[in-house]
């Protein structure tokens, strides 16, 4: 089972810093997630999970500052181009794309975003076989499907669908990100059954963890890497050696 640092190490490292990206991999992940915006007055994309930051007392959308406010020190924010450059290929990167446009917006960002990717790759920053792209926005997934075939897609939800993963086929994903308050045998049965690996967030409590290895889930997220992965090798070693 793979250990997918949930925003780097975060559990011990400032989340989406480049700091905690480079502790996730010294801690020996398989994979890194962050969390991507766009930054619309720059036309950077930059790494923020929520959309609201304090500015002194009051909270501010991120989209009301300056990119060279954001990247100060004052909020220490680091671009999509530097933590491509940080984690370089030395493992997987998942990008969960925030963005809930739709249409000429959602196209408009998209190809940006293309095209960063497509010169971070002619650089020899990253392959496109290290890169996820995830989102709850399932329209950003359709397109880049259509768009970067060679990069793998992953379908983020935090229900139970009827269907279980039967509607990963029509987004033509690789894989379903669960939540793992929504975990169950079936889904992960189901999703197995259609060629999708489940990846799972987030999880850091030793039984979920356990939980997983039984459900037989391909990867999860998770704040504390190293910890987790200690986690996985105990199991792994008592099932080799019950005794």
């Amino acid at each position: 089972m793979l250990v997918i640092a949930h925003r780097g190490a975060s559990g011990e490292f400032a989340e989406n810093s480049l700091l905690a990206f480079q502790q996730a991999i010294l801690q020996g992940c398989d994979g890194i997630e962050f969390d991507v915006q766009f930054h619309q007055a720059s036309g950077e994309f930059i790494l923020l999970h929520d959309s609201y930051l304090y500015n002194g007392a009051a909270k501010v959308h991120f989209n009301q500052l300056p990119l060279a406010e954001l990247i100060s020190a004052r909020y220490n924010i680091c671009t999509l181009n530097q933590a491509l450059k940080c984690i370089n290929t030395q493992c997987l990167i998942n990008m969960e794309l925030k963005s809930v446009a739709q249409g000429t917006q959602l196209a408009n960002e998209m190809q940006m975003l293309i095209a960063l990717l497509r010169n971070a790759e002619l650089n020899n920053e990253i392959t496109y076989s290290q890169i996820i792209i995830s989102s709850f926005n399932h329209h950003a997934l359709t397109y880049a499907v259509e768009h970067l075939p060679k990069i793998t897609t992953a379908a983020l939800i935090a229900c139970c669908p009827i269907d279980y993963a039967k509607f990963c086929i029509k987004l033509k994903v690789k894989l379903l990100n669960l939540t793992i308050d929504c975990l169950n045998t079936e889904i992960v049965n189901d999703a197995h059954r259609r060629g999708l690996k489940v990846w799972v967030y987030t999880v850091d409590n030793p039984e979920q963890i356990k939980q997983c290895l039984q459900y037989q889930v391909d990867g999860i997220f998770s704040n504390f890497p190293h910890r987790s992965r200690q986690v996985i090798s105990s199991v792994n070693e008592y099932q080799q050696n019950p005794e």
